[in-house]
């Protein structure tokens, strides 16, 4: 006997039986949101180290002078937790790119469109993005040496008939002079732009770019798979109908009796924490 239930407070409900041929085709759509949901969880990772990273910009951006820690520019912690996110910031787009192509070259093949045009688009990004480009290749001088940033500076925006109301904004700027002693790490073309670099070299600005190219390659990896994950979430509600709720966990079970009349009960959870999160990273894409 093969039944779905309700699990709460150790309190296991059925409320539907159903046959092998419908559970084993639950448990098909349950797989593909599972195996979809081990790239996904990299770009969710990214997107929350992010999250921490403009909450920190936020924090800091538009301070009025009143409220303003004029000391804490070259304050150790201060600059370490600045570089503590933006090097998470790295490591975590550069994981991305890489599970991303991988993903799609086992789940397609390597040699198929889909990792071809991903393959195409990123190439495309290094070619014609210097925020692409630089950040890819500063994530590599950041594992080899160390935090990039040295100081968290701020810009003014001075008030001169009200200099209390001035504004203090964080500005995240690397010293190009250090950056261009390491060009075998760089590599000849960005060393070339860092030389020619005119004006400050802040990553606010790459990196709100980026932000843009991560969500442009997410939402072609959401197009192949659109289709199927849809699919494998309709039929899975479904089969439970409107049991699930937000207290609940749903559970498909078996019970068999083998021939020394011994009972055997298998469980089976119903990945609906995944099925929520792509319900609604994806809503509106």
């Amino acid at each position: 006997m093969i039944r779905i239930a309700t699990f709460k407070n150790n309190d296991l409900v059925p409320f539907k039986t159903i046959s092998q041929n419908n559970f084993d085709s639950l448990k098909l759509d349950c797989s593909v949101l599972k195996k979809n949901y081990t790239q996904f969880m990299v770009f969710k990772n990214l997107q929350l180290n992010l999250k921490d990273y403009y909450n920190f910009i936020d924090d800091w951006t538009k301070v009025p002078a009143t409220k303003m820690n004029f000391g804490i520019s070259t304050n150790i912690h201060f600059v370490m937790n600045a570089n503590k996110l933006i090097l998470n910031t790295l490591m975590s787009f550069k994981l991305f790119i890489d599970n991303a192509e991988v993903f799609l070259k086992r789940k397609y093949g390597k040699d198929s469109k889909e990792a071809k045009d991903f393959i195409l688009l990123t190439n495309n990004l290094f070619d014609t993005s210097f925020a692409y480009r630089f950040l890819n290749k500063l994530r590599n001088y950041s594992v080899h040496l160390g935090f990039p940033l040295e100081v968290v500076l701020f810009h003014i925006d001075y008030n001169s008939h009200s200099p209390e109301k001035s504004e203090h904004s964080a500005k995240l700027v690397l010293n190009i002079e250090k950056l261009l002693t390491e060009k075998k790490l760089f590599g000849a073309k960005i060393h070339n732009e860092l030389q020619n670099q005119k004006g400050e070299l802040d990553l606010i600005p790459l990196i709100r770019e980026i932000s843009n190219h991560i969500m442009e390659l997410q939402k072609y990896i959401y197009s192949l798979q659109k289709e199927e994950l849809t699919d494998s979430i309709e039929n899975i509600e479904m089969f439970v109908g409107n049991h699930k709720t937000e207290q609940n966990q749903i559970k498909v079970y078996t019970i068999d009796e083998n021939a020394q009349k011994q009972i055997n009960l298998s469980m089976y959870d119903i990945p609906f924490d995944i099925l929520n999160e792509y319900k609604t990273t994806y809503k509106n894409w």
